[in-house]
């Protein structure tokens, strides 16, 4: 840990590694003592990483019993997928007779940004970019309660991306499979944007089943 970050960021980064390659297991305490002195630091930026990530909805802390690895079950996949399918498909509905050039180049530039991240190898970035990606979705259809229901489960949605993209075989590959959507939005075709969104994250749906057995 000889990088220039802040020391809790490259705690964060490093918890984070540990979480997407299910080092560090769903239910699995976090002792934030141990993890100080496994990495030979302060108990402070350890704490300030843990409460990050349970910002992110990545960690769950609970009185007196300390802080966990949030938990998913195969229901609990189900349930976030094929909401996200019925969410995405929804405000692309409503985006699509409302889209711009620039709306259109809003999405390219994050997936442009993604490749740039992977290609970086930075995994934090490239899935806060990922979020961002079908959040701008979201956004486009101009619908404030659209946009708020994505928020509302933006920690699951969060998590379930950090689990896919860590089972692609590289950074980049996870990237560049955003580019069919853009494709789709490009040749202005609302049905087959509907149907790249779904089957990107039907894809990523069917990666996690396998990965973890669900």
């Amino acid at each position: 840990m000889l990088e220039s970050k802040p020391l809790s960021e490259q705690v964060t980064e490093y918890l984070y590694k540990l979480l997407v390659t299910g080092e560090l297991k769903g239910g699995q305490r976090v002792n934030e003592a141990e993890l100080a002195r496994t990495l030979k630091i302060s108990r402070n930026p350890v704490r300030e990483a843990i409460r990050k990530l349970e910002e992110r909805g990545l960690l769950i802390s609970s009185p007196r019993r300390g802080t966990f690895v949030r938990s998913f079950s195969a229901s609990d996949i189900q349930d976030i997928f094929t909401f996200r399918i019925a969410l995405e498909e929804f405000a692309i509905r409503q985006a699509f007779s409302l889209l711009t050039d620039e709306d259109v180049e809003s999405l390219t530039l994050i997936v442009r940004q993604m490749e740039a991240a992977a290609r970086a190898g930075h995994e934090m970035e490239l899935v806060e970019r990922d979020i961002a990606f079908h959040q701008r979705i979201c956004e486009l259809s101009r619908n404030t309660q659209t946009i708020r229901a994505f928020s509302n489960i933006y920690a699951e949605i969060q998590i379930s991306i950090s689990l896919v993209e860590h089972k692609f075989d590289n950074l980049v590959e996870a990237a560049i499979d955003h580019w069919p959507i853009i494709d789709a939005f490009r040749a202005r075709d609302e049905e087959k944007i509907i149907e790249s969104v779904r089957y990107h994250i039907r894809d990523s749906w069917k990666r996690i089943n396998e990965a973890y057995n669900y």
